[in-house]
């Protein structure tokens, strides 16, 4: 790390995509520090770095000398935003940088599900031969989608190259400009729900989300499979597991949970019509790059040089 006068000091979390440190460390007119733990962190940010890079956060990153953070996320609600506020800390998100790995992650699950490859997964560690399970195919039917921003719109298109018919909800469904079929706001959910084979959940976590897919909603997708991108306090799990269990659902792909990691005597787990991954649907081999790339974008930004991208007002 070389710092001359007047070059501020970013300090990058260690839980980041490979690379992302040394391509931030190529950036002209920024020193970067890369700490190996929590505390290391703390260390670094209280030699007066203005700049923290992070996913995770705890409140004694809130030193006197920061003044941005970059999420690595594009869920923001790990984020103390008041107390930015109060100090002066701008935040950006990474909305956008994750959008294509989420999107195929997310229609993956779908498709892991439909062809019962989950299923075929469990055999393989009794080394069982089971040919003659029943799967179904996803052209022709309906996707539903709760939260058609960006994320969303990338599963819209690629479960339309599917040969999917796609619905969907948006906060704003006035502002919608896609290929699905038909939005509506996010008190339609229950109609998307009744229209959908399978529905992926990409909404944010906030007050009017939490526990927003119940009993209701999954009896209303009777017959269908639930995906979840988003967050885990947006579905009931416990009525999931009873929809998974007396059959509502056919199953379920689940990347996030309402506690993280998953508890291990989670009925989940056990459950052979459901496939469970450890929140990693943002992971890509191209995420360091994007994010990269964003990051310099702000960079200019906070040198009042140019616009802020992803900024939270």
């Amino acid at each position: 790390m070389n710092r001359g006068a007047g070059i501020p000091l970013a300090v990058v979390h260690p839980i980041q995509p490979p690379g992302l440190s040394d391509l931030l460390a190529e950036l002209d007119g920024i020193a970067v520090d890369a700490p190996g733990d929590d505390d290391a962190v703390v260390d670094a940010l209280e030699t007066g770095a203005e700049i923290l890079v992070t996913y995770r956060w705890e409140d004694r990153y809130l030193t006197a000398s920061l003044r941005w953070v970059q999420a690595i996320s594009a869920g923001l609600d790990q984020f103390p935003l008041e107390a930015f506020q109060e100090q002066g800390v701008r935040l950006t998100s990474a909305r956008g940088v994750h959008a294509i790995a989420v999107a195929e992650h997310a229609l993956a699950l779908l498709l892991i599900m439909a062809r019962r490859i989950g299923e075929a997964m469990r055999d393989v560690s009794d080394r069982r031969w089971h040919p003659y399970r029943p799967a179904y195919e996803l052209a022709g039917r309906t996707l539903g989608i709760l939260g058609l921003g960006t994320i969303g719109e990338e599963i819209a298109v690629r479960a339309a190259g599917l040969g999917m018919r796609v619905v969907g909800s948006k906060r704003r469904p006035d502002r919608y400009d896609g290929v699905a079929e038909w939005v509506v706001g996010p008190d339609g959910t229950l109609e998307v729900c009744r229209a959908a084979d399978a529905v992926v959940v990409v909404l944010p976590q906030a007050e009017d989300t939490a526990g927003l897919i119940g009993a209701d909603e999954l009896e209303a997708l009777r017959g269908g499979w639930l995906v979840n991108v988003g967050r885990g306090s947006v579905v009931d799990e416990q009525a999931l597991i009873a929809a998974l269990r007396d059959g509502t659902l056919l199953g379920a792909g689940l990347d996030v949970f309402a506690a993280e990691p998953l508890p291990s005597d989670s009925p989940l787990w056990e459950m052979p019509n459901v496939v469970i991954t450890p929140h990693s649907a943002w992971s890509s081999d191209r995420l360091a790059v994007r994010l990269a790339d964003l990051f310099a974008e702000n960079l200019i930004a906070y040198r009042d040089e140019g616009e802020w991208r992803n900024l939270v007002e």
